[in-house]
């Protein structure tokens, strides 16, 4: 037995487990190369069942005989699964746990839900795609692989495990980075889980009500300085009528009394 695997050498990524690891949208190729001379042929099934009679393969893959390679030139995430090369003739084969790397995003329509007031709900969607994704969340300096009694970690409508997060009345406190991070076989063969990053910012409920206080404030403060400079500036101009018809009086009285010493004479 030992002899004829040896007939078959799959391009694995890690030979162990069998492993072969694939990007989303890229391309798939598994290699079955074989050691001895002769006019043998390969055979590929995924999942028990000959690929050329799976419908999600169909006009999807290409065999190279001469080069003993399957293809799939633009892998999905449902392309994951156990394939098998085998030489009929001979009764040997080898198999792949091919595995989709994990690709994650927020769900587009919580972009814009990152400014949130003390007291609202808080949903984050964290969308994974590739073969088996464990989510996990990382808020602040805090990792939560399950619920608490403020974080709630829901499954989504894919059967995610964890992928929403939810917090039904958000406090002050609740203002940090939240990082939502998958991992599956693929990651840790890679050692590079996939991360996806969104801040959210939490205003208090009655922030609007603080600024709209502080520009009534302001305009109070402005109207005052007014009305004191209004006031000094009207005194200092009747200060200034005063001193100003005080000459004109000594004038007129000196007049007077020009006019009646020439009575006199």
């Amino acid at each position: 037995m030992g002899h004829l695997e040896e007939f078959l050498k799959p391009n694995y990524d890690h030979a162990v487990t069998s492993l072969k690891v694939f990007d989303i949208a890229k391309a798939l190729t598994l290699g079955c190369n074989i050691t001895q001379e002769g006019n043998y042929e390969l055979s590929w099934a995924k999942d028990g069942k000959n690929v050329s009679e799976i419908e999600s393969l169909k006009d999807r893959f290409k065999i190279l005989p001469a080069e003993r390679k399957f293809i799939i030139s633009r892998a999905l995430d449902t392309d994951a699964g156990q394939y098998t090369c085998s030489v009929p003739q001979l009764g040997v084969s080898r198999s792949f746990n091919v595995v989709a790397n994990v690709v994650v995003k927020f769900e587009s329509t919580e972009i814009g839900k990152t400014n949130i007031v003390e007291g609202e709900r808080l949903t984050l969607h964290c969308i994974a795609y590739g073969t088996d994704p464990k989510i996990s969340w990382i808020v602040g300096n805090n990792t939560y692989n399950a619920s608490t009694d403020h974080i709630v970690l829901e499954e989504d409508e894919r059967g995610v495990e964890n992928a929403k997060l939810i917090i039904e009345s958000i406090t002050l406190d609740d203002y940090a980075d939240y990082t939502c991070t998958a991992r599956n076989n693929a990651t840790d063969f890679t050692g590079k889980p996939a991360q996806v990053l969104i801040t959210v910012r939490v205003r208090g409920k009655y922030a609007a009500l603080y600024v709209f206080l502080g520009i009534i404030v302001e305009v109070v403060l402005l109207c005052a300085i007014i009305l004191i400079c209004e006031k000094r500036r009207n005194k200092t101009e009747i200060e200034e009528s005063d001193t100003d018809q005080s000459p004109d009086q000594n004038k007129n009285g000196y007049h007077g009394n020009e006019s009646e010493l020439r009575q006199r004479k």
